[in-house]
């Protein structure tokens, strides 16, 4: 568990999202059950496990369950102060207010990935026109150095090492 990366992210998310889109955002971040349903995609990629030799025929393999990305409560394993995640109307409301703090290993990165893309088409900033926005950072907890996440045109622009690090990736928006 040495690839430990610190992720902070901050978001306003319109008010027009779906309320199946809502419920699993709010499983994500820990306030709510999880949905029967999953429509932004978090469990498209799900790893799966040999129960013996995967070389036999007659191997039978363990699918993992999908997870929470943004769940997690409590002191930080690795970077230090607490894991957070708030997600809360906003006042008049025109839509969602999300801050996160969270410790993420690269298997987490497939979901957090597609979330990132849900967020980016979401969001509040989502057309503005090519006008950059900062929304948070990810850094991998033994270095000073941030790799920047940037709201643009409707998409959060993921960091090389999210790329390198996540399996089998699909496009969100199929």
């Amino acid at each position: 568990m040495g690839d430990i990366y610190e992720l902070v992210l901050s978001v306003d998310i319109r008010a027009d999202v779906t309320d199946d889109e809502l419920a699993e955002l709010r499983w994500h971040v820990g306030q709510g059950p999880r949905p029967e349903r999953l429509p932004i995609g978090t469990d498209r990629y799900v790893e799966t496990y040999p129960l013996g030799d995967p070389d036999d025929p007659d191997c039978e393999w363990e699918d993992a369950e999908a997870e929470p990305v943004f769940a997690r409560r409590g002191a930080a394993w690795r970077v230090g102060g607490a894991l957070v995640a708030e997600l809360v109307a906003r006042e008049r409301s025109d839509g969602w207010a999300l801050t996160v703090r969270q410790e993420l290993h690269p298997g987490d990165f497939y979901r957090l990935r597609t979330l990132l893309d849900w967020l980016g088409r979401c969001s509040v900033g989502a057309n503005a026109g090519g006008v950059e926005s900062f929304v948070g950072y990810l850094r991998f907890h033994e270095s000073a150095e941030i790799a920047p996440l940037v709201l643009v045109d409707g998409r959060i622009r993921v960091p090389e090492d999210i790329e390198s690090h996540t399996p089998h990736w699909e496009d969100a928006t199929l």
